[in-house]
Order: C-alpha cells, then structure tokens, then sequence
C-alpha cells in the first residue's frame, strides 16, 4: 500500500476512534455491575478506606474495603483489554463502510431502514474478530504470559471479557453509523451551525431546527428526538420530556429568556413537565437539550431558538427515541 494512502488510512481510523470509543467507554461502565444506574456519576476511583472514630485507639491500619477494589479492578481489566480491542476492529470497520457506500446527506425513514440492514453483517465481520482478538490480549495481560493457553470457550471469559465488549461495541457501531460513514465517505450533510450554551460561554451546542424535531431525524451525535405540539391555556408555555420504553440514561430540557436566565429545567427521573408565562420567552430565549454522556456527566447538546416554535398557548413535548 503506498505511504499516502496508508497515512490516510490511518487518519480515517483515528477519526473513527475518537468518535466510538467515549461512547464505548460510557456503555462499558453502565454494562459493569458496579454500576448500578444507567447516566450515574463515575464509579468510586480511589478504595473506599474505612471510617473510624479519631477519638478512640487506633486498633490498626485501615484497609479499603475488598469488594469496591475487586470491582474497580474487574473494570479496569476490562477497559485495558477493551481499548486495543477496539483498535483492531477499526481497519475491517473502514473496509465494510467503504462497501456500503456514501449516506445520502439527509437521513430519512429509507435511511434508516438501510443502516437496519446492514447491521447483521456488521455484527457478522466484528464479533468474530472480537473472538481472535481476546485470548492473544488476556495472556499477555499486565506482561504476564500463563502456561496454559487461554480459552475462548471459557465461561469466565465470556461474561467478564467477551460479552460487555460485543454489548458496548457493537451499538456503538450501529449508531453512530451516520458520523462513520460521512468520516470513510466524506461529509455530505449540511453543516452544523454551533452556538455558544447561554451563560456558559465554554460550552458549544449544535443549532437544530424544529423540522428536524417534527420529523425525527438522527442528529450528529446519534440522537432521535421527536417534538409533538399540543394545545395549552392561553397566555401559558408547557414544556415536557419523555424517553422510549428502553431509555434509562437521564435527559433533560432547559428554557431561558432573552437575558439566559433560566426559566425552567425539566427531566426524566425528576419533574419531567413545567408550566410559564409566555411573556417570559417573548422578547427571545431559547430550548437547550441536555443528556448525559461519558460517564454520566449531564451535557447540553442541542439549542432552538424558542422563537422558532411559536411558544404561546402550547405544550410542547421532547420525545427522546433514541440516543
């Protein structure tokens, strides 16, 4: 392969990489049993040391407690196997983009149900390469080679090591399918048109449009969410959210005036609708989405203008279907 082309190859991989593996990483962490709620906080890094009264005599040195080391260790042995694994999937992952061909520049239903029909063969190249990959990396785990080798028919091997990583790569894949597939092909959707978060001048969100929201479509970071419009009383704005049946990691959707100050914050789990004075929104503001990303951090993604929704007199409803 000549150098150029193998320099853009490996471009295209590192690409790749960047935008599956936070996404990877956050589905290895709600997969593993320590964490024991989907858009949580990060698990406990540091052992949890024994608390003791400083008042009494010291009986003896403190020691972490074993099952949270156990727990942070399991986890860490498999993010260290997961991470090369993952690598390795990324040449035959350009390979069966590249036969899929270019995504058409908006995603519509027909879209959708293509990206459907090309996940089995996904599956079909990736899982068995996952399978060659493991025992390679275990027996060379922490530079320690054992003399026997290591089975991939092992039952130990499969739920701790095989199972999370097909569970956290291969939806990974799968949705982000759009973004990977502009990375192999070149982008050829509409640009995306970044904002600044109203009273977080570092936070950069992505301008949607309410046709987006009326139809569905996928936005860049793999969401669908539906907007639906139902009547409200006069002089009033309502606003909810809602997630499909299967959605357990937290969404939210804010409001803000014309000056950024916040005028209500609903989400799942919590008060998930909120009523105002529409005259509170008439001179400008706008709806921010938030949701939680990489382990659990609550994230704003998604700003429109609430001017372009015609708020008064309406409930308007955020439908998260997938994301």
């Amino acid at each position: 392969m000549p150098s150029y082309i193998a320099e853009e190859q490996r471009g295209t991989e590192a690409r790749m990489l960047n935008v599956l593996l936070p996404t990877i990483l956050q589905n290895l962490q709600l997969i593993h049993p320590a964490a024991n709620q989907f858009g949580a906080p990060p698990m406990t890094v540091w052992p949890v040391v024994e608390q003791r009264n400083l008042t009494q005599p010291q009986q003896g040195p403190s020691f972490p407690i074993p099952s949270q080391l156990a727990m942070d260790r399991s986890f860490m042995d498999l993010v260290s196997v997961a991470v090369p694994t993952v690598q390795a999937l990324m040449p035959p992952l350009v390979e069966q983009l590249l036969s899929f061909g270019p995504p058409k520049p908006d995603i519509d239903q027909n879209e959708e149900d293509r990206f459907l029909q090309f996940a089995p063969q996904l599956v079909g190249t990736l899982a068995p390469i996952v399978v060659q990959l493991l025992p390679g990396l275990l027996q060379n785990m922490a530079g320690h080679r054992g003399e026997q080798p290591v089975r991939v028919t092992d039952r130990e091997l499969n739920q701790r090591f095989f199972g999370p990583i097909t569970q956290a790569v291969l939806p990974a894949v799968v949705s982000a399918l759009p973004e990977l597939l502009a990375i192999v092909h070149g982008d050829q959707r509409s640009p995306v048109r970044y904002e600044r978060m109203p009273g977080h001048g570092l936070f950069q969100l992505i301008r949607i449009s309410r046709n987006e929201l009326l139809n569905g479509h996928r936005m860049h970071d793999g969401d669908v969410i539906y907007l639906t419009e139902t009547p409200a009383p006069p002089g009033t704005t309502e606003v909810r959210v809602s997630t499909a049946p299967h959605g357990l990691w937290w969404k939210g959707v804010q409001v803000t005036d014309d000056s950024d100050r916040q005028i209500c914050f609903v989400e799942t789990g919590g008060a998930d609708h909120a009523g105002f004075d529409s005259r509170s929104v008439q001179q400008g503001g706008c709806v921010v989405l938030w949701k939680a990303k990489m382990f659990g951090v609550h994230t704003p993604m998604y700003v429109i203008p609430i001017g372009d929704l015609s708020p008064d007199a309406k409930c308007f409803t955020f439908h998260w279907a997938a994301g």
